[in-house]
């Protein structure tokens, strides 16, 4: 009975009894039209989901440039062609294309919202994080219409092309040019989607901050953007890059041990979310800032400048790993690969440290190990079993682990590079959670708590660092400490302004359009101290020095001037060249040049920016200390 109804009756059967061309086109356009009227309203949703908390101006905003919705449907279309000739079903096909779809946008949405992140395609390389953050880190992701109506309207449409579309090719040689036609679409699409011309065509920024990569992204639609991200990646060769050239220029550098008489012990903290914003605020009489008195009192023995960090309330792999590496824009790593860290294991020091979280957060166990680290805590290996597992470690509890790990060490020049966990957040906006009140002004408001919560947190942070340091300073062994902050944190809860309400309520400058905003929104700041003994050995006199504003990839360059560690592996020699030009060299659209933040460049800086980045790709892409990982392994 099947074999007799597929060959007389059925849309299928239709096709098998080879009607006229008229009818069997007229059957196809139909199916087409099912299936790009679901791929449309699939992409709507896209796009709705796009948008996060930027309003409704944005999304309006897609259509005002055609070619925006355009791409991000080809997209949809092509991801369901493909699954239809694999499935063989029209309803699966685009069922499991709004799973794909749908996933990626809704991921997006929330990291937008928590982190001011947009969703690249790397990220998926640590899925479990993705799946995890919501659990370790309490945020508070509540349902919204866009994530609730783009599940349901995709399985309208599911169920509608599975009443609509009988229609079940079967396997053979017409389906499998079906297949393979669609994968060449789809090859052709995605050369299309990663080229410089689209992104430009696709430029429309009429609603949005074009000095915020975030919104430059979501500007474009998710489909757009995230593909775009998987195709171009985050390693992508310079133009004009040439290896021979690359490594010409470093040859031109002989690697320079460090002074054996100068190699004192260092410790290096990367604190989470810190940042001195007692510097910026122009409300006078709103906050009281004593709560950076302890801070203040450290900085006045040291030496202070700041850091222009790539990220603001995320993010903290880029700032720790620029530092390591001495890269100004990052990829992800799964092998060994080039840092200063295996340099310093060359100089004979013994490289440790430790973070009070898991070791699968941005994959850190493994890529501290391609690094050149002999030893690294997390919580699973160490601080679970002090406080619990459901408890991180506050500073106090990891300094007390970081200055045992140290006085262990008795043996050889010693390095530690350590990241806090204390300080992240999200920070409450609903009530104070610290007995300290900060805050004077409209002290009992959304942005009053959220700022009065992370300033809580930070006296409590400073009152932890400072214990330490009064610990190091009876060292009789000479030690350097050099701390900084990752990024600024995220404050206040103001729907239209998630992450900067509190900042602007409390007269910080947040207008990326200006250098002073700018700054002050990706701007933290490091401080180098040393110990009396460390002093005395060095002949530092650190006490309220300033040091310059760099990019991350420069701070070890600081580091190695301050301790007059002499010239260096070659690769920071060149890097110091270019710092000459270019101190600052933000992914996010700016450089510094000449004491300026501008968006392009010419002459000598110009130049500077192109070594940069043949330098930068080189040093990501040849790992040239491949013998002290073969002597590691042995």
């Amino acid at each position: 009975m099947k074999r007799n109804h597929s060959k007389s009756g059925g849309p299928q059967g239709l096709l098998a009894r080879r009607l006229p061309r008229q009818g069997r086109a007229g059957f196809l356009l139909w199916q087409g039209g099912l299936l790009l009227a679901a791929c449309a309203v699939l992409t709507l949703c896209c796009l709705w989901l796009s948008c996060a908390d930027y309003g409704s101006a944005v999304f309006w905003g897609f259509f005002e440039a055609p070619l925006i919705p355009a791409v991000n449907l080809l997209v949809c279309l092509a991801l369901c062609l493909v699954l239809f000739a694999l499935t063989g079903r029209l309803w699966l096909g685009y069922g499991l294309t709004a799973l794909v779809c749908l996933g990626v946008a809704i991921g997006n949405y929330y990291l937008i919202l928590i982190r001011t992140d947009p969703l690249q395609f790397q990220d998926l390389l640590c899925l479990r994080e993705a799946l995890n953050i919501t659990q370790t880190q309490h945020y508070e992701l509540q349902l919204s219409a866009p994530v609730l109506g783009g599940p349901a309207a995709a399985l309208v449409c599911t169920v509608l092309l599975g009443l609509l579309s009988r229609w079940r090719p079967a396997l053979g040689m017409p389906r499998l040019t079906a297949l393979l036609a669609a994968l060449g679409a789809a090859l052709g699409l995605g050369l299309w989607v990663q080229s410089p011309a689209l992104f430009q065509a696709t430029k429309h920024y009429d609603h949005i901050d074009t000095w915020s990569s975030t919104q430059i992204y979501v500007s474009r639609g998710v489909l757009y953007s995230f593909t775009r991200s998987a195709l171009v990646g985050t390693a992508a060769k310079p133009r004009d890059y040439s290896a021979k050239e690359a490594e010409a220029d470093l040859a031109q550098f002989a690697q320079a041990d460090i002074p054996q008489d100068r190699k004192v012990d260092v410790i290096v903290i990367m604190r989470e979310s810190y940042n001195d914003l007692s510097r910026l605020s122009s409300t006078p009489g709103a906050v009281d800032w004593s709560c950076y008195d302890p801070y203040h009192a450290l900085a006045a023995e040291s030496l202070t400048g700041e850091l222009v960090t790539n990220g603001f309330g995320g993010n903290t792999k880029n700032a720790e790993r620029c530092f390591l590496t001495g890269d100004y824009a990052l990829q992800e790593w799964r092998k060994p690969t080039n840092s200063y860290l295996w340099y310093l294991k060359g100089q004979g020091y013994r490289l440790e440290g430790a973070h009070p979280f898991n070791g699968w957060f941005y994959n850190r166990k493994n890529v501290n190990r391609y690094l050149g680290f002999d030893d690294y805590l997390f919580r699973e290996e160490y601080f679970d079993d002090l406080v619990g597992p459901d408890t991180v470690a506050e500073d106090e509890v990891l300094y007390d682990k970081l200055l045992q790990m140290y006085e262990a060490h008795e043996d050889g020049p010693y390095f530690q590079f350590s990241v806090t966990y204390q300080g992240h957040g999200p920070y409450s906006y609903r009530r104070n959670n610290y007995p300290w009140r900060f805050v004077l002004q409209d002290a009992d408001t959304a942005d009053g708590y959220a700022l009065n919560n992370y300033l809580g947190c930070v006296y409590a942070r400073d009152l932890a660092l400072t214990g330490l340091v009064d610990r190091l300073r009876q060292s009789p062994r000479p030690v350097v400490l050099l701390t900084f902050g990752d990024h600024n944190p995220t404050l206040g809860a103001d729907i239209n302004n998630y992450t900067t309400a509190a900042y602007t309520h409390y007269g910080i400058n947040m207008d990326l359009s200006t250098q002073e905003g700018f700054l002050d929104y990706y701007a933290t700041e490091y401080l180098i101290w040393a110990n009396d003994a460390a002093r005395q050995t060095l002949g530092l006199d650190l006490a309220g020095q300033t040091g310059p504003t760099i990019s991350p990839c420069f701070l070890m360059n600081v580091l190695f001037d301050t301790l007059g560690w002499g010239e260096g592996p070659a690769y920071l020699q060149a890097m110091d060249q270019i710092r000459q030009e270019l101190p600052v060299v933000s992914t996010n659209g700016r450089v510094m040049a000449k004491g300026q933040l501008v968006t392009s460049v010419s002459g000598p800086a110009q130049s500077a920016y192109h070594r940069l980045q043949q330098l930068n790709y080189y040093w990501q892409t040849r790992f040239l200390y491949g013998e002290l990982v073969q002597e590691e392994t042995n």
